[in-house]
């Protein structure tokens, strides 16, 4: 018996009953293991994973009320997962928790597939240097939740690129950020010692803590944030900055979770929030500090599925019977979708379960009824299918604005894996009052079975339902427009977006019957009269054209109406500077300064703004080239 399986056999012997119904691709930790071994344990599944971009193992660790801190930092990579299975945060007390790099010269730019969720992270007087702080260097698809981080928190791997990341009901007790990360996403955090870095656009919803006198971004002190004109909203970007603050949270619900009482293992549904503001979680909350909501206990409330044991028809028989549903690690090829229709239901994943559609139809199909939530799984196409995810039907006249249907942290990609894989939509939201909190939808610029006619991908998300909201978007790559946005009182806060790296050319590449050049990765359908989106980040990498001229006309098409309002919009160009002409011609609506390179351009690197569009009107930060110059 190895090291590890002896390890996690004297961790069950302390643990709930029903661990070993997680599954073989769950180690459950105890404070009373040997530090060294459960240090041993992690290091190897790190090592074997590191570099493992597209590979078929799904990992979690599971860590049981208790301190830790003697088996020092933790290192984690692809598809890991690193879960406390305490009430709070401080139940389970670790030393340190890294994300090495997995490219070369510090770049953490696909530093993806991995979470953390209810742990704390334990101080050490030597903050100064960057190897003592809790180095979370990750970008999309990696989020950070219900933390308590006593030491300095910094989100890059020294001072390496980095591209994006989410943290949502964490404490923070000093400093945290990054200078080298190109964007970021908070909700509903507190800072105790202030946030530092980010280049592009940072968006902060919800969050707490004196931080604006003490936060710096990468190019002004967050106290210069004023007013935008929106009720809660202020921002410093008229000032040279690159942040929004959004004083509260409209609606959230956070993540469900594992945890034990005495000898069984429970879920926690926290309880919709609304106008939030601050954590859930903390000393004189609800439910032992866990805050408001309800416990299910796992052994009588859910299924519990297996990879290699569960079929969608397993899964979707203990549906209806009324079972909740517990994804623990590993692909699931499912024949026929996977049916969400009960009212209430939750569907959880935990170690980057996985599930890939073949039956050219969809993975997850969600009706449309009360207080469904389903988190934490990646929708991965293997094979051609219509889509990934659908939400409801379309033009459903049902609301559900007081138990609103939650979509959590899901991933979505096309291609990059050893199969080759095409869907229409990843993602369709027919249902109205849909809440999305955080999700990486990705067609692969990289990886196997890449190219424009190869992983093929019209839209990233289609928007049909009313009052639908987005926290933390990020959307890439898609063929048309990466964002469809067709249903009334949309908001979405946040929006990272590369452009496709590979459109053929503006002979073939054109939208509106072949008039305007490229698709708007942002685009709100004609006839909408109310939407609201701030922080929206949109970046040519038109690297892949072989070798032809290629224009986009604009990163953002909104329809002309008061009640439809685009605040700090930005554009970036980082395509190659040696290659064919291209660029961004236009931010919204052919309003905002044009990015462009290649040679003879006269361009290259730039950052362009539109403070504020709405109704044909647009507010426009100084050309960037011109100011540079």
């Amino acid at each position: 018996m190895t090291t590890a399986m002896l390890l996690f056999s004297a961790a069950l012997a302390a643990a709930p009953s029903q661990a070993s119904a997680l599954g073989p691709n769950v180690r459950v930790f105890s404070p009373d293991d040997d530090m060294k071994k459960v240090a041993e344990t992690v290091e190897t599944v790190f090592k074997r994973q590191h570099h493992r971009q597209f590979g078929p193992e799904r990992q979690a660790f599971l860590f049981l009320p208790g301190d830790y801190t003697k088996a020092d930092t933790l290192n984690v990579g692809y598809y890991t997962q690193v879960l406390g299975l305490g009430r709070t945060p401080d139940e389970v007390k670790l030393a340190n928790v890294k994300t090495p790099a997995a490219l070369d010269k510090n770049n953490a730019t696909c530093n993806f597939w991995v979470g953390i969720e209810n742990v704390s992270i334990a101080d050490t007087d030597n903050n100064a240097d960057p190897y003592f702080n809790f180095q979370w260097a990750v970008s999309q698809a990696a989020p950070a939740r219900r933390l308590h981080v006593f030491r300095k928190s910094v989100f890059d791997w020294y001072y390496g690129w980095a591209s994006g990341g989410f943290m949502a009901d964490c404490v923070f007790e000093k400093p945290a950020g990054s200078y080298s990360q190109q964007q970021y996403f908070y909700r509903n955090n507190i800072f105790g010692d202030g946030i530092y870095g980010i280049n592009w656009n940072q968006v902060i919803v919800g969050c707490e803590g004196d931080f604006a006198a003490k936060s710096k971004d990468g190019g002004k002190m967050l106290s210069e944030c004023a007013p935008t004109g929106v009720e809660g909203v202020s921002s410093n970007w008229r000032a040279g900055g690159c942040t929004t603050v959004v004083g509260e949270t409209p609606v959230v619900r956070e993540k469900p979770f594992l945890f034990v009482d005495g000898n069984a293992f429970k879920v926690f549904v926290p309880a919709i929030r609304r106008g939030a503001k601050g954590v859930s979680w903390g000393d004189g909350k609800a439910n032992g500090g866990m805050g408001e909501g309800k416990v299910l206990d796992l052994a009588s409330d859910f299924h519990v599925a297996k990879e290699g044991k569960d079929t969608a028809k397993t899964i979707n028989a203990a549906l209806a019977a009324g079972k909740n549903v517990l994804f623990t690690p590993g692909i699931y090829r499912v024949a026929e979708p996977i049916k969400v229709a009960k009212p209430g239901t939750i569907v959880l994943g935990i170690g980057e379960a996985t599930i890939v559609p073949e039956n050219g139809d969809a993975a997850l199909k969600c009706a449309d009824a009360d207080g469904i939530v389903i988190a934490g799984l990646i929708f991965d196409a293997e094979r051609a299918s219509k889509r990934f995810v659908v939400v409801g039907v379309k033009k459903s006249e049902r609301r559900h604005v007081d138990d609103p249907i939650f979509l959590v942290d899901l991933v979505y990609r096309v291609g990059g894996t050893g199969k080759p894989g095409k869907t229409d939509v990843c993602l369709e939201v027919n249902a109205n009052d849909v809440v999305v909190d955080h999700t990486w939808i990705w067609r692969a610029d990289h990886g196997d079975h890449t190219g424009w006619t190869v992983n093929k991908s019209k839209n990233g998300i289609v928007v049909n339902g009313d009052g639908v909201t987005c926290y933390g978007l990020f959307v890439e790559h898609f063929q048309e427009h990466d964002v469809l946005w067709n249903g009334e009182d949309g908001k979405v806060f946040f929006l990272q977006n590369e452009k496709c790296y590979d459109p053929p050319g503006n002979a073939t590449w054109m939208s509106h019957g072949g008039k305007k050049k490229g698709y708007a990765a942002y685009k709100v359908a004609e006839g909408v009269k109310r939407h609201y989106a701030v922080g929206l980040g949109v970046y040519d990498v038109f690297i892949n054209t072989n070798g032809n001229s290629v224009f986009l006309d604009d990163a953002i098409e909104v329809p002309d109406a008061p009640g439809v309002v685009i605040e700090n919009a930005c554009t970036v160009e980082i395509a190659n500077g040696d290659g064919p002409l291209v660029g961004i011609n236009a931010i919204v609506n052919g309003q905002g300064h044009a990015i462009k390179t290649g040679k003879g351009s006269g361009g290259g690197y730039a950052i362009q703004r539109v403070y504020r569009y709405s109704d044909g009107k647009a507010d426009v930060a100084p050309n960037y080239y011109k100011k540079r110059r």
